[in-house]
């Protein structure tokens, strides 16, 4: 993290900080307003006939929550549970959904200039990329955790009008 952590960042900065997590040794990231927490993975219970990315749903502090497999979102073989597997709690669009990822490596704060937007030569209509950042010789996927949820529950978005 920067040496500046533990300030909040001001509106008007055009900064924000991102978690910066890994499905299948690729490097993705995600707004850290939308994160609530990231926990150990647990137990899941599975759902009969649910949609092919949800793994099954989670009881955290009491409430059931929906578990999904961020590697089969991404179009990403299948492996089993690693040890550093994590679980990223996000709450957006009023509600609570965990993602399954292989490792939280770090908080990164960001100029939103740094974020350059995908092209349409690479990036396909279905994608979930919304933006690449290029840190320290590597490239972070930003996802886009929004459309991902609207594609595996389309109730789920917000309405327009």
């Amino acid at each position: 993290m920067n040496k500046d952590n533990g300030v909040l960042l001001e509106s008007g900065t055009n900064e924000l900080e991102i978690v910066e997590f890994e499905v299948r040794g690729n490097k993705y990231g995600i707004n850290v307003m939308k994160v609530k927490e990231i926990i150990q993975p647990m137990p899941v219970t599975f759902i009969p006939h649910a949609h092919e990315h949800i793994k099954g749903i989670i009881q955290l502090r009491g409430e059931v929550l929906p578990v999904v497999d961020t590697a089969k979102v991404l179009g990403l073989p299948g492996e089993g549970a690693g040890q550093t597997d994590k679980y990223i709690v996000t709450e957006f669009n009023q509600q609570k959904i965990v993602f399954h990822v292989q490792n939280v490596t770090r908080i990164h704060r960001i100029s939103r200039e740094d974020i350059e937007k995908p092209s349409d030569m690479y990036q396909g209509n279905d994608s979930q990329v919304i933006g690449v950042i290029k840190l320290n010789g590597e490239m972070i996927l930003l996802l886009d955790f929004e459309k991902i949820t609207v594609d595996i529950h389309p109730q789920s978005g917000v309405p327009i009008g």
